[in-house]
């Protein structure tokens, strides 16, 4: 919904705007453009938990039917209602206005109020304190979730790597220990020449796992 309604562009602005070419609207329209723009703050809120889901997965060893059964849900609320909250907030506080290529938090007139909150002599109608409300409603939490899935991917790497130091090391006392024992002539059983393999096994799949989080992570951090 939110990119048909960034798709419409122009069109759902008031009729006659200043400088809004192909603006067909009216306040109706443009209200509805405006709340839905900003459900978009849902899609990184998302990729948040996707980034937490990876971090249970990797560094926490949990399984999916783990997190499905505890955390699921609550990933789900916590995307869910601040998306709807703060598009809902803005409904009766009529944030929502011309904001130049489409409709989005602004205030009207546009020359009511600067970029930084300050009142000209012209009178705001609609849209008081709307530059508050970008960082209250959209700036503010962006930027820290652009922050937490960065500490996530440090904490998940970090995770990962010690993984591995941790593997190579019990491959090599396995080999350390399998050597000295043929050098005494003492078997050392098929359970210690199987688990190189199985522990090998695992890094592959912890090594897949990380980067297909940084792969999808990456890809927040290009459109975002």
């Amino acid at each position: 919904m939110s990119s048909l309604s960034l798709s419409l562009s122009t069109w759902p602005i008031p009729r006659g705007t200043e400088h809004a070419f192909g603006a067909i609207g009216n306040t109706q329209t443009c209200t509805a453009q405006g709340f839905f723009n900003q459900l978009l703050l849902g899609g990184p809120l998302y990729n948040l938990m996707l980034a937490i889901y990876y971090l249970l997965i990797g560094k926490y060893n949990l399984t999916e039917e783990e997190i499905a059964k505890r955390y699921e849900k609550y990933m789900h609320v916590t995307a869910i209602l601040p998306t709807l909250g703060f598009a809902i907030a803005g409904l009766p506080l009529t944030l929502y206005n011309n904001a130049n290529l489409w409709c989005w938090i602004a205030s009207y007139p546009e020359e009511s109020e600067s970029m930084s909150g300050e009142n000209n002599d012209i009178p705001c109608e609609r849209g008081h304190g709307s530059w508050l409300y970008r960082w209250l409603f959209f700036y503010a939490p962006l930027w820290f979730i652009i922050a937490a899935i960065t500490i996530i991917m440090i904490m998940l790497t970090t995770s990962i790597r010690t993984e591995e130091k941790r593997f190579i090391e019990m491959q090599r006392q396995h080999r350390s220990n399998s050597s000295a024992g043929n050098r005494r002539g003492i078997p050392t059983g098929s359970n210690a020449s199987k688990d190189p393999r199985v522990e090998t096994l695992n890094l592959e799949r912890s090594r897949k796992m990380f980067f297909q989080a940084l792969f999808y992570v990456s890809a927040f951090y290009a459109t975002w």
